[in-house]
């Protein structure tokens, strides 16, 4: 059963700060009732002396840091604008068991308003692994076309129907791409990546039509859910163009903050299909910090020979941002009366 975490102003995590950090229910906050030597201190007495002991030691770490925090309340100005009396609140653990039953009857005594997650975090993460495996309810206006024609823009000017794939990656599709991730704590786990799409689809539910990139099956380390995938490439595909000087500025706007370990870990990964001579020139116009030429000399001798270009019912050529939305927008509402007609 799905609930509606917009019936709630806070949601607590009370797993530990581990099991927090690896994935979450997005927009969760991390109140562990054990920390982390505390949460394997249990689980190895539940294994090696007896289930009962477990439960009271753990009973007794758990009260004591719900103490703690409850008198954290007192002076703590961030606890208190999150732990605030008006607030309704929702808390989960892993399978909705003692963590999160301890926590829901101590704060309640108190006089807060507080409710448990059925079956923990373990019951939301089969809602997003069965809604993945069922077909897509949306239909997908997809951005196809070569690197730097403004694809990217194209979609985060569209927030309200888009889907940006690669901020939630925190990767930008290509070898380069791990950039987008550097000053971001790294991409996400595949687990919480496929959370926070979850959560991004469902929050578009009144949506019919969502407009996505053509991203290939993985973005660095995460794998596109395999429902999406097939989606975006079977329903309406727009190919975007754009001129030379202009791909060249965006990609330098995109990448001129690239650290050195991932140019050389990107270029290194091209080597093999590009020519010797290409790969000692740019290692030179690196050097010289000279991204223009790179970008350049890359789109015309790597990634314009390497990106097919899939199947596709419309063209755009992105000259400006606004002529562009324009034309998308147009599409759209083609899409939209056909899908209106054919309902009727």
């Amino acid at each position: 059963m799905k609930t509606n975490f917009e019936a709630f102003d806070v949601i607590i995590d009370v797993r530990t700060p581990c099991e927090y950090d690896y994935s979450h229910i997005p927009g969760a906050i991390n109140l562990p009732v054990l920390n982390n030597e505390e949460y394997a201190k249990i689980g190895t007495i539940y294994k090696q002396e007896s289930p009962l002991k477990a439960r009271i030691i753990g009973a007794a770490i758990a009260c004591k840091n719900i103490s703690n925090l409850l008198h954290l309340l007192e002076y703590d100005e961030k606890l208190q604008s999150i732990l605030n009396h008006k607030n309704r609140f929702l808390v989960y653990c892993a399978r909705g068991g003692q963590r999160s039953d301890s926590v829901c009857t101590i704060l309640s005594h108190v006089g807060f308003r507080i409710q448990k997650l059925s079956n923990g975090y373990k019951g939301y993460r089969h809602n997003v692994v069965d809604y993945f495996s069922s077909p897509m309810n949306h239909f997908f206006m997809t951005l196809c076309g070569h690197t730097g024609c403004g694809k990217s823009e194209l979609i985060q000017s569209q927030s309200s129907w888009s889907i940006d794939l690669e901020s939630l990656a925190k990767h930008y599709g290509s070898v380069f791409g791990g950039t987008a991730c550097f000053d971001n704590g790294g991409q996400p786990t595949q687990k919480m990546f496929e959370n926070m799409l979850f959560e991004t689809l469902l929050k578009k539910n009144n949506e019919n039509i969502l407009l996505i990139e053509a991203e290939s099956k993985k973005l660095g380390n995460i794998v596109i859910p395999n429902s999406l995938f097939r989606a975006y490439h079977q329903h309406c595909v727009i190919l975007i163009e754009a001129e030379l000087s202009d791909r060249i500025q965006r990609i330098v706007k995109m990448y001129r903050n690239i650290p050195e370990h991932i140019f050389e870990f990107g270029i290194k990964k091209i080597k093999p299909y590009i020519s010797n001579n290409i790969f000692t020139e740019v290692e030179k116009l690196w050097q010289k910090r000279d991204l223009n030429k790179i970008a350049g000399i890359l789109i015309e001798k790597y990634y314009d020979k390497v990106y097919k270009i899939p199947k596709y019912s419309h063209k755009i050529m992105n000259k400006d941002m606004m002529g562009s939305v324009e034309e998308i927008l147009e599409i759209k509402k083609s899409i939209q009366k056909t899908i209106k007609s054919n309902f009727h």
